[in-house]
């Protein structure tokens, strides 16, 4: 975003306009281990640092965002040598694939990258700070967050950190790895849809693999009241018998077909041919499975559902809040959000 800076010389007054710098903070991974990125983006110029979960060192990293909004990035280690790169194909915020990837200098050990843009609104001094499992033998690999910092200890965080963590110990517990030696893999890394002063939800990518036909995709999240130091369940957002999940589920079948004729315009244009047109929706409102989990957004609700690996990919659906509006609860968590104008259209 550019801004204007005047100044008086002579008794001229001389303006230009000057780049402010966003800071913008990504999770993903690079290949199977979670990292961290911090970017500080001026323009289309773009410079910061990350770091893996597992270690903890500061990488260095500069470079731009090319015309079409792709990112690009060169590495740098020790002695500002130059250690890799990263370069995207798409947006960072494409929504089917950015199609990022990262690899040494000259190109080899080219790896896949995920990353997600991180919305972390602190103003009291907390901060989060990824935590990692790990049993190279079981082939578990966790990454959770725990919020830290503020001075004194807040109870509210506390019981969050506690929350979070008792909820991958279950999920680890529960993982049942194969008899296939190095076959085995259970990993888990986190997105922060949202956190501030009042409010934390965040939502945890697992994977597992013990050695059967198909690797098992899934999400499940935690939305906590810091204010109140509670943890949410979805009906504390909506007024009593507002009907909520009929909104919800005729949003999700609709999106869903719109993702789909994307990802098959997509996978179309790959392979030089026409998109094969669909005669009829992938589920109905009737076969959609119940909610199995949810998070919040500034913008809006994230469900999730599970669903058979062949629609796997649809697990996850947006609900912007103006789907469900006007079943909202007046003073409920979702309207600080529209109350504080962070929610455009409500």
């Amino acid at each position: 975003m550019a801004a204007v800076l005047c100044l008086t010389s002579a008794g001229a007054v001389i303006c230009q306009q000057t780049q402010q710098t966003t800071v913008k903070v990504y999770r993903g991974s690079i290949g199977g281990s979670h990292i961290q990125m911090s970017l500080n983006v001026e323009g289309n110029k773009v410079s910061g640092t990350y770091f893996y979960d597992s270690i903890g060192e500061d990488l260095k990293l500069t470079g731009q965002f090319d015309e079409q909004g792709r990112l690009e990035l060169k590495e740098f280690g020790a002695k500002d040598k130059q250690t890799g790169k990263f370069a995207c194909k798409r947006k960072l915020d494409d929504p089917i694939d950015s199609d990022c990837s990262w690899s040494r200098p000259d190109g080899t050990r080219e790896a896949y990258v995920t990353l997600a843009e991180q919305n972390i609104g602190f103003t009291n001094g907390l901060k989060i700070k990824p935590t990692v499992i790990a049993n190279r033998k079981s082939g578990i690999s966790v990454s959770y967050p725990q919020i830290t910092g503020g001075g004194k200890p807040l109870p509210a965080a506390e019981s969050f950190n506690r929350r979070v963590l008792a909820l991958v110990q279950k999920a680890i517990k529960e993982y049942e790895p194969g008899t296939e030696a190095g076959r085995n893999a259970f990993e888990t890394n986190y997105n922060v849809l949202v956190a501030n002063n009042d409010l934390i939800s965040v939502e945890m990518r697992e994977y597992s693999d013990s050695g059967g036909a198909h690797p098992n995709t899934g999400f499940w999240s935690l939305t906590y009241d810091l204010s109140g130091n509670k943890e949410l369940e979805l009906e504390d957002i909506f007024k009593p018998d507002s009907d909520y999940k009929t909104a919800i589920a005729k949003y999700v079948v609709a999106d869903i077909d719109r993702r789909a004729v994307a990802i098959e315009q997509e996978d179309a244009r790959r392979e030089g041919r026409k998109p094969n047109p669909r005669d009829e929706p992938i589920m109905t409102i009737d076969q959609l499975s119940e909610i199995s989990d949810w998070a919040m957004t500034p913008q809006g609700l994230m469900v999730y559902f599970d669903f058979p690996h062949a629609i796997a990919v649809f697990d996850r659906t947006f609900i912007p809040y103006g789907v469900v509006n006007d079943r909202l609860k007046p003073n409920g968590p979702a309207a600080r959000f529209r109350n504080s104008g962070l929610q455009k259209g409500l």
